[in-house]
């Protein structure tokens, strides 16, 4: 009894988050998820090389489909010999494109 009465107090609590969210952000948000606007192409260059430089905790979010939410995904960047970006998240290793990311942010820790 005790646990479903936590399961429901968690499913209301996410929901009454993402329904105030959406009522008071100015970033349009999809499927509960904020869209940050698109970054120029010199400021993604700029914010990828600080956090290669800084060894900064990122959050990227990439390009999506119209009304579908993007992908937002948190870690590290890394660079490896041929140039490739890798961004290292605690359960995910991938290669980034910068022409898919639709922005970058420090993530403070």
């Amino acid at each position: 009894m005790q646990n479903s009465t936590a399961t429901r107090l968690t499913t209301l609590t996410e929901r009454v988050a993402t329904v105030y969210q959406e009522l008071f952000n100015e970033l349009p948000v999809i499927n509960g998820q904020a869209v940050y606007p698109q970054m120029p192409e010199f400021q993604l260059t700029y914010f990828i090389h600080q956090a290669l430089s800084r060894h900064y905790f990122v959050q990227l979010q990439f390009k999506a489909a119209p009304e579908v939410a993007p992908m937002t995904v948190s870690g590290h960047l890394k660079q490896d010999a041929a140039g490739h970006l890798i961004l290292r998240a605690p359960q995910l290793t991938t290669i980034v494109t910068p022409e898919l990311l639709r922005s970058i942010q420090r993530v403070t820790v």
